[in-house]
Parts: C-alpha cells; sequence; structure tokens
C-alpha cells in the first residue's frame, strides 16, 4: 500500500487517501483478503492524525472495499470481476463528468472536448 499525500492540494485528507487506497484496489495492487495496516499505524506512518485515516477506513467500508473483522483486522474485500468493472466505470464517469463540467465552463464545446481526450492518448 503506497499512499502519497500533497499538503498542497484542495483535497482533505482523507480523500486522498480513500482515493489511492481504492485506486489500488481496482487495479489489484492491493489483493483481495490483503490485510490492511492498523489505522494507528498508517497515521503514524503518514503523520497525520487518526481521524482523516479512520474517515478514509470508513469510506472504503461503506463502499465495499474493505471489511472490518473485530479481533482479526481489515482487509480488502473479494470483488466478482464485474464488481471491480463497475467500481472503475463509476469512478471515471465521475472524474469525467467533473472535467467535462470545468471544460464546458471554459467555454468548451463537446467536439473540442472530445478532440482533446484522443489527443490525451
Amino acid at each position: 500500500m503506497d499512499i502519497v499525500l500533497s499538503q498542497k492540494s484542495d483535497k482533505p485528507i482523507y480523500t486522498q487517501i480513500y482515493e489511492q487506497i481504492s485506486a489500488q484496489i481496482m487495479n489489484g495492487d492491493i489483493a483481495a483478503g490483503e490485510k490492511l495496516p492498523p489505522i494507528r499505524t498508517v497515521a503514524v506512518n503518514l503523520r497525520v492524525s487518526v481521524i482523516p485515516v479512520k474517515q478514509a477506513w470508513e469510506q472504503l467500508e461503506r463502499e465495499g472495499f474493505i471489511s472490518t473483522a473485530p479481533g482479526r483486522g481489515t482487509f480488502v474485500s473479494q470483488f466478482a470481476h464485474g464488481e471491480i468493472s463497475d467500481k472503475r466505470s463509476a469512478a471515471a464517469a465521475e472524474l469525467l463528468r467533473k472535467d467535462v463540467k470545468a471544460c464546458r465552463d471554459m467555454g468548451l464545446s463537446l467536439d473540442e472536448i472530445i478532440d482533446i481526450v484522443r489527443k490525451s492518448f
């Protein structure tokens, strides 16, 4: 598990943690069934309060990425192949919605946005 926080980001710390861990789970860098370190350990390693790490863990659990077994720890959930694909698609759609809105707010047409996306590949 690799987390890099940016104090310059406009995203809260817990969101940065959540986004990075969920992405690592979706792309297979953190395997299903893998045990995550305790919240306090992550907080110490990241040099942040326990609160944002706990908030990230709670969001990961709400969205089904992790599950906690009392007395045993927190583990990455087992996903069917379709579930991971659905989560990836939903995450990508959310990112694109925000970016397309920002582009539209800048006055770009749909054709201009599509052209930019094509050139990005």
